[in-house]
């Protein structure tokens, strides 16, 4: 692998740095003022030169992240595996990562190949090969607005071709997260992995059993939830790596089968990127009520032939799914409160659900029973309701049962809606700090006079 590298000037790549949002900008000038090399780099090079609106920008520089740190007033260092800056805006993050260096001996690996710490700076020579795949490694120097290109990324870019950078298996093992990459950009952005890259896969498939559940269950957020969930799904299907990360779920799992559990999980994944095109709030709670509910309903079957009651059978099968679920991910115990609730609330939504009779519009609350209304001011009940509904279009629950709920929960829509994160820093065990208890005083002694 040799430093050599092509510089191709604004006018033949044709992107502009008025094209970078006004944030990045004023890092990058920062840098660049504060004697630094600069540059925008990854996935908003490559989707500018694909006439498309990046949703984050990302620079790198030489600055190390402490004199990152000290160029811009909200920055905070994150990261243990490989630190790196986050520069905060209003409504923007600038993430801003030092030049990773090519030092093997410095980098600590587990046995298999993993890497587990790489605080390696280095240089842009020693950066590129260190990043995935050749379309995610442009450099847009802000300089003189060149893009730098090492490993043909502007060719591949323009042919779309995903390709891994480097030996792909090697750089599988290094990070199996990078399949689950190669399969999300395959979907986002709609390129073909090179034969070499994709036949990698097959051999380091099980090194995603290595990885941290909280990392595979934040790695599948953004798989699920970047716009293109539903064809990352079936890419994921395709190349093996779906079993890897939803434990019990892939051999249910056949678009070609209308018995599958598919019909349903497509419509969820449907939805979720309809709501993401539309820049409006997803709940991850929803996603994952979504692919489980199918086997939920088959451990139910089991308690239910085993004569326990219908209330308590619901309720071992959501503790039996949620614990197969957490055998491969770490669903944060508050979202996994929110995908009980959404399964819990679904046989009450049908059991008592409001008369026809009304005619189009919002009805009142006050037409319903006490039941009925105790039902509406349940925790959650508006996502219970459009659950619901998507169950009804694989004809799960008749039409006419979602058409009178919707009455009093009209679809959500609403841009200001809050969002539901997927993970929270109180997610992976970080401790509030412990209140000084209060002194008691001794019963019966008397408070002190005023004076």
């Amino acid at each position: 692998m040799t430093p050599s590298h092509t510089r191709i000037p604004a006018e033949s790549h044709g992107i502009s740095l008025a094209d970078l949002s006004e944030n990045a900008r004023f890092v990058l000038e920062k840098l660049h003022e504060g004697g630094y090399e600069a540059y925008a780099v990854g996935g908003c090079v490559r989707d500018l030169l694909r006439g498309r609106s990046p949703k984050d920008f990302d620079v790198v520089t030489d600055a190390r992240p402490e004199e990152v740190k000290r160029l811009f007033k909200r920055a905070r260092i994150i990261g243990r595996r490989f630190k790196i800056v986050h520069v905060v805006f209003r409504n923007e993050v600038i993430e801003v990562t030092t030049f990773r260096g090519g030092d093997a001996s410095e980098v600590q690996r587990a046995d298999g190949g993993m890497i587990t710490r790489d605080n390696v700076f280095g240089t842009i020579d020693q950066d590129v090969w260190r990043r995935d795949f050749a379309c995610n490694a442009l450099y847009l120097d802000y300089a003189s607005g060149e893009l730098v290109d090492y490993v043909e990324g502007f060719s591949d870019i323009h042919g779309g071709r995903l390709r891994v950078i480097g030996e792909p298996e090697s750089r599988y093992r290094e990070d199996p997260v990078r399949m689950l990459r190669a399969a999300r950009f395959a979907a986002k952005l709609g390129f073909h992995l090179t034969e070499d890259s994709e036949r990698a896969i097959a051999h380091c498939r099980e090194t995603l059993d290595a990885i941290s559940p909280a990392r595979l269950f934040d790695e599948t957020v953004k798989l699920m939830q970047g716009g293109a969930g539903r064809q990352t799904f079936l890419e994921l299907r395709r190349l093996g790596l779906l079993e890897h990360l939803f434990d019990g779920l892939a051999t249910w799992i056949d678009p070609l089968d209308p018995a599958s559990d598919w019909p349903l999980v497509e419509q969820v994944l449907k939805a979720t990127d309809d709501r993401v095109t539309r820049d409006l709030p997803v709940n991850p709670a929803f996603l994952f009520a979504g692919l489980f509910w199918r086997m939920l309903g088959r451990h139910r079957l089991r308690w239910l032939q085993q004569r326990v009651p219908a209330e308590d059978a619901m309720v071992l099968a959501a503790d039996e799914v949620l614990a197969i679920a957490a055998r491969k991910l770490m669903i944060p115990r508050r979202l996994a409160e929110i995908i009980r609730a959404i399964w819990m609330l679904q046989a009450d939504l049908e059991r008592l659900a409001p008369s026809g009779d009304a005619k189009g519009g919002k009805s009142s609350e006050s037409e319903l029973s006490e039941d009925q209304q105790a039902l509406m001011h349940a925790p959650w009940f508006r996502a219970a309701v459009d659950f619901l509904c998507l169950r009804s279009t694989t004809s799960e629950v008749d039409a006419s049962v979602c058409e009178s709920w919707r009455r009093y929960a009209p679809e959500r829509s609403e841009r200001h809606e809050p969002m539901v994160e997927a993970l929270k820093p109180s997610d992976f065990g970080k401790k509030r700090p412990r209140r000084r208890p209060r002194r008691r005083k001794p019963a019966g002694a008397r408070r002190p006079a005023n004076d």
